[in-house]
């Protein structure tokens, strides 16, 4: 079974996209940067990480958001797939903008758009890394 982690610090949207995703992939949630970069070694482990785009920095990584802890996964030996997750921007804006954002992001997912588009994008991304 894949394993994904979300990093995220709106638990009610954790929530539901967990409760949604465990019926496909083993699921683990990171409520906060600090929790996610403890287990910064561990995340090689993980198939594809779901990365909020604004997320609360840890008291010892000042200004950290997702396009700086994207960009550090992808300096892992062997990273995982990687979607920057936001609410803060529309579909069609991740899709003309998204890249030059952040283009170590493998995929952009705006909040609003629906879990089963996330869940066809991450199988995609999935069977695009075998």
């Amino acid at each position: 079974m894949y394993k994904l982690a979300i990093l995220d610090d709106d638990p009610n949207w954790c929530l539901i996209a967990q409760r949604f995703l465990q019926k496909n992939y083993e699921v683990v949630v990171y409520k906060s940067v600090s929790s996610f970069l403890y287990a910064f070694d561990e995340l090689s482990q993980y198939h594809l990480l779901l990365i909020d785009f604004v997320i609360p920095s840890a008291r010892h990584e000042i200004n950290v958001d997702g396009i700086e802890i994207i960009s550090r996964l992808k300096r892992l030996p062997q990273p995982p797939s990687v979607i920057l997750v936001t609410a803060y921007m529309s579909r069609y804006d991740l899709e003309v903008n998204g890249k030059k954002m952040c283009p170590q992001a493998d995929g952009f997912f705006a909040k609003d758009a629906g879990l089963e588009l996330l869940n066809q994008q991450i199988s995609q991304l999935l069977r695009d890394a075998q």
